[in-house]
């Protein structure tokens, strides 16, 4: 077998000792008589030329009857060059997906839609990728311009991805597709994952989101499906949006509450100029401008309350997940000006600049019972005192994590 096809010499070189490479294919099939049959021949019939053009040696076709009510299971079960499992309940897409990935004997797992809309065909290219990238997943691109995907469900899907793109580091087209191909051992890596039709882009976010994790791509052809579809445009739609922002923020959560927080920093900049400039040519700030300065002052202290969820998220999730992670540029930012150290100093100094400059106010209001001093000090005050007392909240928080952080790698947990 050792020189079985010239094109993957560097891979056989690479592992002069290995077992036999076998592709199982998973078939999650809920109510599709109309389809079931047609993409049953089309892997059976696919297997010789899998088995031809990869490194791959042999193939096997798992069908999961998931609680259908109609002849799904009846005519799978014709064909008995096939494992069928049926449930006598719907579970859910993603549970007949991991229930197939569980009898599986393959070294690689795959998943293939019932409905027709992909070809099998495919399945060597996405070995043949996944071998050579030693990657832990190749997703099936249907983002192709030949593409025959209804137009609501192409902007949905390019949506997601370029959602998915945005917190993590990669650049998938498709975070939905149907047709993929796994590393059964990476399975670990992507688990856990829903029962739902939603199993689909979460797999590809956490998959993007996870450095340990190498994701690929491949164009592939998609056709109209056969029969009804189950997707519903807006539940599903929505859940897997639901999804995606769940999973960002348990494993990504200050990329997506810092980039929240520099953007309300930034739209309160641009909203400081104008009073910034009366100011510096007039030395005097016009009673009108007192609703500019509240807002200005709400976006800045909300932009600092994002930052803060951000890193105290991060930080127990690194803590619970028992990880080190690299920074990008703009975390290792944020961290710098959101140290510990940084914080407990100039928290207080913060708060306590808040109070003096407020000074006259205390001392009016418990001596005369009335206040004379212009509402800007009352503004800017209130707001550099409650700024300096969640800074030194956070400060707090962050070297209790540590010090947890500290003691479990003490206790050599």
């Amino acid at each position: 077998m050792q020189g079985k096809r010239n094109h993957f010499t560097g891979y056989y070189m690479n592992h002069p000792r290995r077992d036999t490479v076998t592709l199982s294919i998973i078939i999650p099939a809920y109510n599709e008589e109309d389809a079931i049959a047609g993409i049953i021949e089309r892997c059976l019939h696919e297997r010789e030329n899998i088995v031809r053009e990869t490194p791959v040696e042999e193939v096997e076709i798992i069908v999961v009857n998931d609680g259908s009510h109609d002849k799904t299971a009846e005519i799978a079960g014709q064909f008995k060059e096939i494992s069928l499992i049926s449930y006598a309940k719907n579970r859910g897409y993603g549970a007949a997906i991991k229930t197939g990935f569980e009898r599986a004997r393959g070294t690689i797992v795959s998943f293939l839609d019932a409905d027709g809309t992909c070809d099998p065909r495919f399945f060597s290219a996405l070995c043949n990728k996944l071998l050579e990238e030693e990657a832990d997943i190749v997703i099936g691109s249907r983002m192709t311009p030949e593409s025959k995907m209804p137009k609501i469900r192409r902007i949905g899907n390019l949506l997601y991805a370029t959602l998915i793109n945005l917190l993590g580091k990669a650049s998938i087209t498709d975070s939905a597709s149907g047709m993929r191909v796994i590393k059964k051992s990476s399975l670990k890596k992507l688990y856990p994952l829903p029962d739902g039709l939603h199993f689909t882009p979460a797999m590809s976010c956490r998959a993007v989101l996870d450095e340990g994790i190498t994701i690929a791509e491949v164009p592939i052809a998609y056709q109209e499906r056969k029969g009804e579809s189950k997707l519903n445009i807006f539940q599903d739609g929505i859940r897997f949006l639901k999804t995606i922002i769940d999973i960002a923020l348990i494993y990504e959560p200050l990329r997506f509450f810092g980039g929240l927080g520099l953007l309300l920093l930034l739209t309160a900049v641009g909203y400081g100029f104008y009073p910034l400039f009366y100011y510096m040519g007039f030395k005097v700030i016009p009673d009108y401008m007192i609703y500019r300065l509240i807002t200005i002052a709400t976006l800045v202290f909300t932009s600092f309350t994002m930052f803060t969820i951000g890193i105290i998220s991060e930080q127990i999730s690194d803590f619970i997940m028992n990880r080190k992670r690299a920074r990008g540029a703009l975390s290792r930012l944020i961290y710098f000006f959101f140290s510990q150290k940084k914080l407990i100093i100039a928290g207080p100094a913060v708060a306590l600049s808040g109070v003096v400059i407020n000074y006259n106010t205390i001392v009016q209001y418990f001596s005369m019972g009335e206040i004379h001093v212009h509402w800007v000090y009352i503004v800017t005050g209130a707001f550099l005192f409650l700024t300096g007392v969640q800074a030194l909240a956070l400060g707090i928080l962050e070297r209790i994590l540590r010090t947890l952080k500290e003691t479990n790698v003490l206790q050599g947990k």
